[in-house]
């Protein structure tokens, strides 16, 4: 199978190494503006073909990677899909609601898979937790918490929301499969306040259920913290991505109601529960893999994605309300 990535910096280069472990690979194309770019791709895979005009091996490809920045993504994939090929674009799909819609129904109209880099769809700890849900072990989901912070990398086209919240915001849509009914959200730009670019937010997601999501991101930290915390009617599970070892901790507390009858007005009838906390064992693999995995089968079978165009739809969708919320102070924005 021959892929061709486009946008060796960053990201595209973490790519570029994970393709060529991978024995289904055959060829692969490199396509970067950068000479420096393209020296160092080829440095790292001497059997790699590389090129500054993408288009020149599109024709020969397999399936297509796009990860160029973000502002990109939209114009690439539109010309790629003319020539109706599998395509894995790097998070997020796009800047805009309307301009995801476009992407993913040119997709549809091709008649070939659009998978979304929302790496963490395919990170073990995250599938556990899936598991954990699907089986009755949280019980009802109340809510879900998540941090991601760290200090840099800062962009320049995109505010942290943009940058750091599609992660949790996908996990958060994976986990609870739930419609999304209202988006709050507030951020402060500190470092370039004369571009607007928020440096911190929080972001919260309502849904129909009354479940709900917090988040809070944010490159102006002293501490990288990749932290999550789902709270359910039985139980409540932590995943702390930063952990070397037991990722997950499944912690056997909550609030058991009326346990002494309902002849109490207040506090008596309601009883703290602490039971144990357990480290489920999950699976040694490395998502980004386990992404490229799915997309391979993506072309060979045509099946649809874990991580998905039309997720990206909604995920974009979500982040666009959030945006308008920020800018009006963090009103409530509910989704039709």
């Amino acid at each position: 199978m021959n892929i061709l990535l486009i946008g060796s910096g960053g990201w595209g280069f973490n790519h570029l190494r994970a393709l060529a472990s991978n024995s289904e690979i055959k060829k692969i194309f490199v396509a970067d503006l950068s000479d420096d770019m393209l020296k160092r791709a080829r440095k790292e895979v001497p059997s790699a073909i590389v090129t500054k005009d993408y288009r020149e091996y599109i024709e020969e490809a397999d399936g297509v990677i796009i990860a160029t920045p973000a502002e990109t993504h939209v114009k690439i994939s539109l010309d790629v899909l003319e020539s109706k090929k599998p395509l894995l674009v790097e998070k997020p799909l796009a800047l805009k609601t309307t301009e995801a819609l476009l992407v993913y129904e040119k997709a549809k109209d091709a008649g070939v898979p659009l998978l979304v880099g929302h790496l963490l769809l395919y990170h073990p700890a995250v599938i556990k937790v899936k598991e954990l849900l699907e089986r009755g072990e949280v019980g009802k989901p109340y809510y879900i918490y998540f941090q991601r912070l760290n200090l840099g990398k800062i962009r320049r086209f995109e505010n942290v929301m943009w940058s750091l919240a599609p992660h949790d915001i996908s996990i958060a849509l994976y986990l609870l499969n739930r419609k999304v009914t209202a988006v709050r959200g507030y951020g402060k730009s500190f470092i370039q306040k004369d571009r607007e670019i928020e440096d911190v937010a929080f972001l919260d997601i309502e849904f129909e259920d009354g479940s709900m999501a917090h988040i809070h991101v944010s490159w102006l930290d002293p501490h990288k913290v990749r932290l999550m915390k789902l709270v359910g009617s039985e139980k409540m599970v932590v995943f702390d991505d930063m952990a070397q070892e037991e990722k997950i901790k499944v912690y056997n507390k909550g609030v058991n109601w009326d346990i002494y009858g309902s002849d109490f007005p207040y506090s008596p009838s309601v009883a703290v529960r602490y039971g144990d906390i357990f480290s489920p064992r999950i699976k040694n693999a490395e998502p980004l893999k386990e992404e490229h995995r799915d997309f391979i089968e993506c072309i060979k079978t045509g099946k649809e994605p874990v991580s998905s165009g039309k997720l990206a739809v909604e995920i974009t969708r979500i982040l666009e309300n959030a945006e308008k919320s920020m800018k009006k102070g963090g009103e409530r924005i509910e989704l039709r």
